[in-house]
């Protein structure tokens, strides 16, 4: 097939002829086969915390979540980018690898105040029209805990669309009060609600219980995310499946950086019950993590293999997750979209081959197409 750009969308789809064949000049490029897919979208990543382009900085061992965040506190102040420069560095590997949509949540609190969200908001306008971003006022230190509630109204005023927090338990140590915060917080800016939750088990799945009436009583169904929890996978399968019910009811969704290292969500249990679920990189060479490297293909590849899912309709089931977009193209959508070298969409999610070239709106932003223009 032949597709036709215009104004950032898909303008038309026609069959395929000889006459452009090998032609790789101007406005025309012959895709020689490639196996069409969506962008990708990473809905849980910092873009102010990574180490990317920074020199080796050797990590300590997780012993307690206040001495972790302390310790990242202290490497990020010891670097001698600002978080516009390595938020700038990121989009630009995200861009390289198909992904065009993130939700990045983005450190406040009255120590740093919201200059790392400044930052960010620059950078937002720098690539717009190339990368659509969402941006979560996130509480790292504990909403209640580092007393952030004024520093977040200042957040939202300045543009943050999302409401973040952390642990209600385990760092705050108040469940229904920080939440109760969090939705307070949502009510006054209009805004929506995605709460980092590593609190285990039964603790979790209460949290995240009342994350959901909160939902529900604040007619927020569609504005609201739980990212991580892990309580859904250190629970038995009844329990996590009341719980799945209950947030397709209050239509509460589930974000998952897919972690080796622990227990985590059964995706394909909360995708039966019909929860929206959506997959994000996390840590990228941070404090946390030396691993990632944005490549939501292979984190889907990921995802898969983890719950052996490798039945065609199993893998295509993935997309989903990773995308916002449909593998097949049709006129008027977002021209956003990655060309790869593989057989089919299934074969491209197993392999998750490098990408040939990477469209935002139209515009040429990543894969060996943009390198050799870049080198030309």
């Amino acid at each position: 097939m032949t597709l036709d750009l215009q104004k950032g969308t898909i303008s038309e789809i026609t069959s395929c002829n000889n006459d452009s064949a090998g032609v790789n000049t101007g406005s025309v490029r012959d895709a020689e086969g490639l196996q069409y897919l969506p962008a990708t979208t990473d809905m849980h990543i910092h873009l102010d915390k990574h180490f990317l382009g920074e020199p080796w900085k050797p990590l300590q061992p997780f012993i307690t979540l206040p001495g972790q965040l302390a310790f990242e506190k202290s490497m990020l102040a010891s670097l001698p980018t600002t978080a516009a420069e390595r938020a700038r560095r990121l989009i630009d590997l995200l861009l390289s690898h198909g992904t065009t949509k993130i939700r990045t949540h983005v450190d406040v609190d009255p120590e740093l105040g919201i200059s790392h969200l400044e930052d960010v908001l620059t950078v937002r306008e720098e690539y717009r029209g190339v990368m659509e971003m969402e941006i979560v006022a996130f509480p790292q230190q504990g909403l209640l805990r580092s007393d952030s509630l004024q520093v977040m109204k200042e957040a939202m005023r300045a543009g943050a669309e999302y409401v973040g927090g952390v642990d209600p338990a385990g760092l705050d140590r108040k469940v229904d009060r920080s939440l109760e915060a969090m939705f307070e917080l949502s009510a006054e800016f209009n805004a929506g609600v995605d709460l980092h939750l590593h609190d285990p088990g039964h603790l979790g799945l209460y949290t995240i219980s009342r994350f959901a009436e909160l939902t529900a009583q604040a007619n927020k169904g569609g504005r609201t995310a739980v990212s991580h929890a892990y309580c859904l996978g250190q629970v038995n399968e009844g329990e996590s499946k009341e719980l799945a019910q209950q947030l397709k009811a209050n239509d509460v969704a589930i974000i998952t950086s897919v972690p080796l290292d622990r227990p985590m969500p059964r995706v394909d249990q909360l995708v039966a019950e019909g929860v929206r679920v959506h997959v994000g990189s996390d840590n990228i060479l941070d404090a946390w993590s030396p691993f990632g490297n944005g490549d939501l293909l292979a984190r889907g590849a990921k995802l898969a293999e983890k719950f052996g899912w490798i039945l065609d309709d199993e893998l295509l089931q993935t997309y989903p997750l990773i995308s916002a977009g449909t593998l097949a193209p049709k006129a008027g959508d977002p021209a956003s979209f990655m060309l790869v070298a593989a057989l089919n969409a299934k074969h491209a999610l197993a392999y998750a081959p490098a990408r040939t070239a990477a469209f935002s709106n139209g515009k040429l932003v990543g894969g060996k197409w943009a390198e050799a223009m870049t080198k030309a």
